[in-house]
């Protein structure tokens, strides 16, 4: 069987890809729009995403060892943003929704801590002495003047022992 020229051999390659062969124009459209790509699909679920839905989120994923009633939660996060500066600040919001979509905790993250603390004195956990098997409920967003902070290290949450 003669050889065949290497030029019959790059048609005969190039005729087996129907006409795609891999050049320098098509390689830079292929990584240019796989490039895009990976920019806008994230962005997307960046936009898709509410802060509402993003701090809920946040609160459900710290407190998941709790029973935690989700309309009051919802609720919450609405009186939270009502005379909250993160509806103002585009930073805080791309915070939030970056500490929701990454799972970052409220160890890692003052933001996070900020709105697990005070969803929890905002509620009846402290009031039922921290029992992680009833069901937390929202009371109504916490303020210092209106009600007393409970203390769960007061005597009456771990009263002393009977000798």
């Amino acid at each position: 069987m003669p050889e065949e020229p290497a030029n019959n051999r790059r048609f005969l390659i190039q005729d087996s890809f129907k006409g795609t062969a891999m050049n320098r124009r098509y390689f830079l459209r292929l990584t240019g729009l796989s490039g895009a790509a990976m920019v806008a699909l994230p962005g997307l679920g960046y936009v898709s995403a509410t802060n509402k839905e993003a701090a809920v989120g946040v609160i459900m994923q710290e407190l998941a060892y709790l029973k935690l009633d989700r309309k009051g939660v919802e609720q919450y996060v609405e009186d939270y943003f009502r005379n909250h500066y993160i509806n103002s600040s585009f930073k805080a919001q791309l915070n939030l929704k970056t500490c929701y979509y990454l799972g970052v905790t409220s160890g890692n993250s003052r933001l996070v801590h900020e709105i697990v603390h005070y969803y929890l004195i905002s509620t009846d956990f402290f009031l039922n002495k921290m029992d992680e098997s009833r069901l937390v409920k929202y009371l109504g967003i916490y303020n210092a003047y209106a009600r007393s902070c409970s203390n769960p290290f007061s005597f009456l949450y771990y009263p002393p022992e009977v000798v």
